[in-house]
C-alpha cells in the first residue's frame, strides 16, 4: 500500500468531506499524516428539513468543531460570498488556478476530489476544475506532479444520470467509522434523521456494503484516475 503523509481533501461544501472519506481522514491522521481540507462555498443558508436559515457563524464553528474529531487543517476559499450551489458560476480558469496551487504549496501524495458522477452541477464543475489542476506534468517543469489521484462517493451519488464509476480502491475505516459518525453529526446543520441520504443509517449502510466488497466490516470506496506505483 502506497504511504500517504500529506493529503488534500477538495471539498465543494462542508460536510462532502466527512460523507465521502471521513473514515479515511481520520484513519490517516491516527497514523501521523497531514489532512488538509479545502473547502470551496460556506455560506448561511436555508436547507430542507430545517424550520430556521443556517447561519454563517453556525457553518464556521461546525467546521471548527469537526476538524478537531478528525485531525485536519482546513481553508475556505468562497466563505460567506453565497456560491453554495453556484460554484458552476465560476469562471473554470479561476478554479483550477485555485486547485493548482494549494498542490504545488501543500505537495500532497494524494488528493481527493468529489465524484464527478453527482447531480449536483457545482459538484461537477469543482471535479472538472481538480482534474484539470492534477494533470501529468513532471516537476522539473514547475508543477508539483500528485501521485495519487482519487474520487471519494456518497450516498447520493445514487441519484445519477450515468454510469457510476467503478469503485477501484478501498480503505478499511472499521476501527474508524465511529468518529466519522461523530463528525457527521457534529455537521448539526447537515445531519438529518433516516431515511436521508445524510443520516448516519445510510453513511453506515454504504460503509457496511464496501466493507462487504473487500472483506471487511466498513469501507469507504474512491475512483483511481492515477496512482504511481514505484
Amino acid at each position: 500500500m502506497p504511504r500517504f503523509d500529506r493529503v488534500l481533501v477538495i471539498s465543494p461544501h462542508a460536510d462532502d468531506e466527512v460523507l465521502g472519506c471521513g473514515g479515511m481522514m481520520a484513519a490517516l491522521h491516527s497514523a501521523g499524516a497531514e489532512v488538509h481540507v479545502l473547502y470551496l462555498a460556506v455560506d448561511g443558508m436555508h436547507h430542507y428539513g430545517l424550520t430556521e436559515a443556517t447561519t454563517f457563524a453556525d457553518r464556521l464553528a461546525e467546521i471548527s468543531h469537526v476538524s478537531q474529531i478528525l485531525g485536519f487543517t482546513y481553508d475556505i476559499a468562497f466563505a460567506g460570498q453565497n456560491l453554495t450551489e453556484r460554484l458552476d458560476t465560476l469562471p473554470r480558469r479561476d478554479m483550477v488556478d485555485l486547485f493548482q496551487d494549494a498542490m504545488n504549496a501543500r505537495r500532497p501524495d494524494l488528493v481527493l476530489l468529489p465524484s464527478f458522477a453527482d447531480y449536483d452541477q457545482d459538484h461537477r464543475a469543482v471535479f472538472d476544475a481538480g482534474f484539470a489542476a492534477a494533470r501529468p506534468i513532471a516537476q522539473q517543469f514547475g508543477k508539483w506532479l500528485v501521485p495519487h489521484v482519487f474520487l471519494y462517493e456518497m450516498s447520493k451519488i445514487q441519484w445519477a444520470a450515468e454510469p457510476l464509476p467503478r469503485s477501484t480502491a478501498y480503505y478499511d475505516i472499521s476501527d474508524h467509522l465511529d468518529r466519522k459518525l461523530e463528525a457527521l453529526r457534529a455537521y448539526k446543520t447537515q445531519y438529518r434523521p433516516v431515511p436521508h441520504i445524510r443520516s448516519e443509517e445510510s453513511v453506515s449502510a454504504l460503509a457496511v456494503l464496501r466493507g462487504a466488497e473487500m472483506g471487511v466490516h466498513h469501507a469507504e470506496a474512491f475512483g483511481v484516475l492515477r496512482t504511481i506505483i514505484s
